[in-house]
């Protein structure tokens, strides 16, 4: 979901996202246009002020979700409230590539020398953060929004299947993906029934 009331400026980042393959709720220029699309929503940029009206709830609807979003402000004055500061916050002139890694942020790739920052988290939790991004690759695979969702569960069920034959050093994120597109590959057609 795109909701930014600069109509050039969101015209520009929806045919970016587009051109991924996205299906794009919206633009929306208004906290009760976004209230509308925030149900259906897998990601989200928020410009902090829609016409003279911020959109924390809106973040908050997206965060109780655990939707990625970021926000997107021609302003440094706002402040954000402490419960979404841990969100990515970028300025207008951010280019769209920099707006989509901090929706969704690349993997440090070894030897890179950009350290990774240790998490206390399960797989399992692990496994539960990554849903947004699993759902956003399935609906980039597949332009169907059930199909998108069936081939979720499959690659979740896929997981707990062959979770023993796991690498140990391997990206949970990566196994999944690689699931994923197997499955969409040799089942694809299967699953938009």
């Amino acid at each position: 979901m795109i909701a930014e009331d600069e109509w050039l400026l969101a015209s520009d980042l929806a045919k970016f996202f587009a051109d991924m393959g996205v299906i794009i709720l919206g633009p929306v220029a208004t906290v009760e246009q976004a209230e509308q699309h925030a149900r259906m929503a897998e990601a989200a940029i928020l410009d902090i002020d829609l016409k003279g009206r911020h959109v924390f709830p809106i973040a908050d609807e997206l965060m109780r979700r655990n939707v990625p979003f970021v926000f997107f402000s021609g302003y440094d004055e706002i402040a954000i409230p402490e419960h979404l500061r841990f969100a990515s916050s970028l300025s207008k002139s951010s280019s769209q590539a920099a707006v989509s890694d901090a929706l969704f942020p690349p993997e440090p790739q070894p030897g890179s020398g950009t350290p990774a920052v240790a998490q206390p988290a399960s797989t399992a939790d692990d496994i539960v953060a990554l849903l947004p991004k699993l759902r956003l690759t399935a609906r980039l695979l597949l332009d169907d929004a059930g199909a998108s969702d069936r081939l979720v569960e499959r690659t979740l069920e896929r997981a707990l299947e062959d979770i023993d034959k796991r690498s140990a050093g391997s990206s949970i994120a990566d196994w999944l993906n690689a699931i994923m597109r197997e499955i969409a590959h040799s089942r694809g057609a299967s699953l938009l029934h």
